[in-house]
């Protein structure tokens, strides 16, 4: 007899063996191996970390996780830097198609002014604020 349990929050193990089961499929069908993350940090003199990006490559494209910058140091085209870095280690593995999401409230008009375009918006995901997808095709 099969029971249907709430894992609230998950365990590590839990949550692995379920993405494990979709990667095994998805290699499977495509040929295409297991997404690899990847991440660019910026350091200050005491090598902390005041910024960084990371994101995930699998197929032709990459999604970008995450983008954040230290508010003391925003302002000053560290994102922009950072950006940059990804999407070139991007195009010279193979991974040309970017896509992130941004909210309402986070930095559209800064994926807007590299680039990125909206491909689809998820409202209301919470009052007032909607979720934007954004992509990007680099040149090869």
């Amino acid at each position: 007899m099969l029971t249907l349990e709430l894992a609230e929050p998950p365990t590590d193990e839990d949550s692995r063996l379920l993405l494990e089961g979709v990667r095994s499929f998805n290699r499977d069908r495509t040929g295409v191996e297991p997404p690899r993350t990847v991440a660019y940090f910026l350091r200050d003199e005491e090598l902390l970390i005041i910024g960084g990006v990371q994101g995930m490559l699998w197929g032709r494209f990459m999604h970008v996780d995450v983008l954040w910058v230290d508010e003391n140091h925003r302002g000053q085209g560290h994102g922009s830097k950072l950006m940059s870095a990804i999407e070139n280690y991007g195009v010279e593995h193979g991974h040309p198609l970017m896509y992130l999401e941004t909210a309402s409230f986070q930095a559209l008009p800064f994926y807007e002014g590299l680039g990125y375009r909206v491909f689809g918006e998820l409202p209301e995901i919470s009052e007032g604020e909607t979720l934007f997808f954004l992509s990007k095709l680099l040149p090869a």
